[in-house]
């Protein structure tokens, strides 16, 4: 089995376990998180731009094509300082692929992945929420084929 097979069997497992954990945030009212595909689009925070509801737990996982990295762009940026976070992590959502966690205000610098996978998790906290936020993802940078 080929590396990139394996790792879309990987990536297949996780995106349903995040479905699953959708499905359970469904369940509660909110709407959010999800397998994400194309060369570009548009990510949300739920509620936006009136404000995200308390106690969110969203996944959204970007996939671009095979050989492309992602680069990640915010419109608006708004979350309550130091309890409500938006983690991004370069592939998979795991502790040693956490590129950074946002907070607060004021608008992040753009984000370039890696590879062709970029996790954002969005969670919140039970009081106080703001704006949220907008971002605008696509492909770019080719990455050099292998020798």
């Amino acid at each position: 089995m080929t590396a990139w097979r394996k790792f879309k069997s990987l990536l297949l497992l996780l995106v349903l376990v995040v479905l699953c954990a959708g499905l359970l945030t469904a369940a509660k009212g909110q709407n959010c998180g999800g397998l994400v595909q194309g060369p570009n689009g548009t990510i949300e925070s739920p509620g936006f731009p009136h404000g995200y509801p308390n106690y969110a737990n969203c996944t959204w996982i970007i996939i671009t094509g095979e050989r492309n990295r992602i680069q990640l762009s915010f419109h608006t940026f708004a979350l309550e300082e130091d309890f409500d976070i938006l983690s991004v992590y370069d592939g998979q959502p795991q502790q040693g692929n956490l590129k950074v966690r946002l907070s607060g205000f004021q608008l992040p610098s753009s984000i370039v992945s890696s590879g062709s996978v970029l996790t954002l998790w969005f969670t919140t906290d039970f009081a106080v929420s703001a704006q949220g936020f907008k971002a605008l993802y696509e492909e770019s940078l080719r990455l050099p084929y292998p020798a």
